[in-house]
């Protein structure tokens, strides 16, 4: 009777067993290709976008998976182009993944770019012409140099009511 791995190594590996292609992985790096690669590639969306609230740094971290997933389904398609007989049926999947990998990159992409633009719009102040703003600031200074105006005369204050 077989119970299936006992050792951290061997359940590790026994995980891999059903991954055909690991379209579907919920790793974003799957054993064999380059972590640093990855955090390269997601540190300069990072960098790039500049993200300032959670909803955004979540936008732009699944463009970064989203295209790296894209590029794996890319490896994958080659892969099948150069092998002895085509699969039709695995290039069709491949097309499938790879459609929804560039429409998952471009839907974050969008939504990023218009957060940032709402939260840019709400932060800059309204549209002021610098010609009504000189006028402004020129009626400003008038007011605060010009001449007093003139007291009464002492005579209409010390009779109230002479006329």
């Amino acid at each position: 009777m077989q119970t299936g791995p006992r050792t951290a190594e061997g359940k590790a590996a026994s995980s891999m067993n059903a991954m055909s292609h690991g379209l579907t992985s919920n790793k974003v790096v799957l054993p064999g290709e380059d972590l640093a690669q990855f955090q390269h590639l997601r540190h300069s969306l990072l960098k790039e976008h500049r993200p300032n609230t959670p909803t955004e740094k979540l936008l732009v971290e699944e463009m970064a998976q989203a295209h790296w997933r894209l590029g794996r389904v890319r490896r994958r398609q080659d892969q099948a182009f150069e092998s002895e007989t085509l699969d039709v049926k695995l290039l069709a999947i491949l097309l499938r993944y790879a459609t929804s990998y560039q429409r998952a990159c471009h839907k974050s992409l969008e939504t990023l770019k218009k957060l940032q633009r709402d939260r840019l719009a709400q932060a800059k102040p309204p549209f002021v012409s610098q010609k009504a703003e000189q006028a402004a600031f020129f009626a400003m200074m008038d007011a605060l140099t010009a001449p007093p105006p003139p007291l009464p005369d002492l005579e209409d204050i010390a009779q109230p009511g002479a006329a």
